[in-house]
């Protein structure tokens, strides 16, 4: 840019900037937000991040569109990754549910087969029980 058909001015825009923290320049130092000056040219009216010692400066430029692009992706990024972790603290507990339910599964099972075990050792007594009792019953009664 040639400094005797540009201008620049210092302009705030109306997109929210704060919470994104500001540029820096080459020198290190806060890049204000500027605007193309300039009767005709492809450029004129287009916003820009430059260096605060402009026009004896470090060069640094960055248009805006282009800052806010990468911000938003920067955003974008930053959800993604929160959604993610979200996701996987849901996968966690839902992994470590179903661990529970299959120990308490496992125990069930242990407690079902105990109570077939029993079951059938109170059936054994019962049937010996009523065989002894029919034995008993039928020799009395036989002469």
């Amino acid at each position: 840019m040639c400094a005797s058909n540009h201008t620049v001015d210092s302009g705030s825009s109306s997109r929210s900037r704060s919470e994104h923290p500001p540029l820096r320049c080459h020198c290190n130092q806060v890049a204000p937000l500027r605007t193309v000056r300039f009767n005709g040219g492809r450029n004129a009216g287009r916003a820009f991040y430059g260096c605060s010692g402009w026009p004896d400066s470090c060069g640094f430029l960055r248009w805006v569109d282009e800052v806010d692009e990468l911000r938003d992706m920067e955003d974008k990024l930053m959800e993604a990754a929160t959604e993610n972790a979200e996701l996987r603290l849901q996968i966690d507990q839902l992994e470590r549910r179903v661990r529970e339910l299959l120990n308490s599964s496992k125990n069930k099972q242990e407690q079902i087969e105990e109570l077939a075990i029993e079951s059938d050792v109170m059936r054994e007594r019962m049937y010996s029980a009523y065989a002894d009792r029919n034995s008993s019953s039928s020799s009395r009664w036989i002469w």
